[in-house]
This record gives C-alpha cells, sequence and structure tokens, in this order.
C-alpha cells in the first residue's frame, strides 16, 4: 500500500494530492542550515500547532499550507518544498500567533531566495520584474484606469506624474546594480501585460 499526501483545504476536509513515497536520497539533511543561511530561523523549532496557516489570509486559496511547507523543511524535503507554489504575502500574522517564535514569513522569504538561485522562478515573479523595470510599477498601468480615474475625480496616480520617468530610472538602476535582472533572466524592455 503506498502513503498518501493529505492536504489539509479548509475547515471541513482534505484532499489528496497524490501517491508519494519519499525514500532517503529525496531528503537533504542540511537544508535547514541553508534556510537560517538565507535569513530564515530553525524551522526544527516549530511545533506544528497550525496558528500559521489558521491565520493565513490566503490559507483558503492555496493547497500548500504554511504549516505543511514547515513540515517539508523539517524533513529536509528540499525538492518538493522549493516546486510548491510560492503563495505567502508576508503579513507576518503567522509570526504574531507563533508560539515557538519561529517567524514563518522569514521561512518562506528564505525560501524564494534559495528557489531563485537554484533557477527555480516562478512566472509571476519574472512577470512582476520586468513590469517593475519597464513600467516603475510591479503591475502594468493601464491606460483606461487611468482616464476613468481623471473622469470620476480621483488623485493621479504616481506614474501618471512628470517626474516618474526619473523615479522608473532609479529602480531600473538599482536592479541592474544589484543584478535582480540577471538573476531573474528578465530584460526590462518585454512588454508584459499579465
Amino acid at each position: 500500500m503506498s502513503e498518501v499526501e493529505k492536504v489539509f483545504i479548509s475547515g471541513l476536509h482534505e484532499k489528496l494530492i497524490e501517491d508519494k513515497v519519499i525514500d532517503e536520497s529525496q531528503l537533504d539533511p542540511d537544508f535547514r542550515k541553508e534556510i537560517i543561511k538565507f535569513g530564515g530561523k530553525d524551522v526544527m523549532t516549530c511545533l506544528q500547532c497550525g496558528n500559521c496557516t489558521g491565520v493565513c489570509p490566503i490559507s483558503l486559496k492555496i493547497e500548500y499550507k504554511t504549516r505543511t511547507t514547515i513540515k517539508y523543511c523539517q524533513f529536509g524535503m528540499k525538492n518538493a518544498t522549493l516546486s510548491t507554489r510560492w503563495v505567502c504575502a508576508t503579513c507576518y500574522r503567522c509570526y504574531e500567533h507563533c508560539p515557538a517564535d519561529l517567524n514563518p514569513a522569514e521561512v518562506m522569504i528564505a525560501l524564494r531566495h534559495i528557489g531563485i538561485r537554484e533557477g527555480i522562478i516562478p512566472p509571476f515573479v519574472k512577470r512582476a520584474a520586468s513590469n517593475l523595470m519597464g513600467h516603475g510599477l510591479t503591475v502594468r498601468p493601464d491606460e483606461s484606469i487611468l482616464k476613468e480615474r481623471e473622469k470620476i475625480g480621483l488623485p493621479e496616480l504616481p506614474q501618471s506624474k512628470p517626474d516618474w520617468e526619473s523615479v522608473k530610472e532609479e529602480v531600473v538602476t538599482i536592479i541592474k546594480t544589484t543584478k535582480y535582472d540577471r538573476l531573474l533572466g528578465i530584460r526590462g524592455d518585454e512588454d508584459v501585460s499579465e
């Protein structure tokens, strides 16, 4: 009989995602040290109480909960952890409710750093970075929205103001100086509209 991974979906049910047999060859005993190196705390302090998942504002929208991700990290399941979706609002509510003072949000940020260095970059991260370089914002400005805002008397958005080009140039300078564009494999001149 194979083992089945159960993922908590909401208050009343679980969903079986896939049959999964894990052996030692899939575990990285140094994974938790790598998480610490990139700014997370020691995941072994996690009590698996579930508070992080319980207070997460997006936990009902995602399959892999914070608690599950931390458990994967505890086991050293690096590949499985890095291949999950990067959904974390970094609101730090999990940290506020963590009795072990783990700060799961910082663990998620460390996982993102590790993933990017290993070339695991979700499309939405590249899209947001490309938009940031091209428009100075992570979401491309929509001209029809700007016109509608003006029509109903809402204040001008920053990207509509004359000095916005200099702000955008500063953002691009920071991205290029830190080599973030190379790390993500973006040029910044792509027209990314999603």
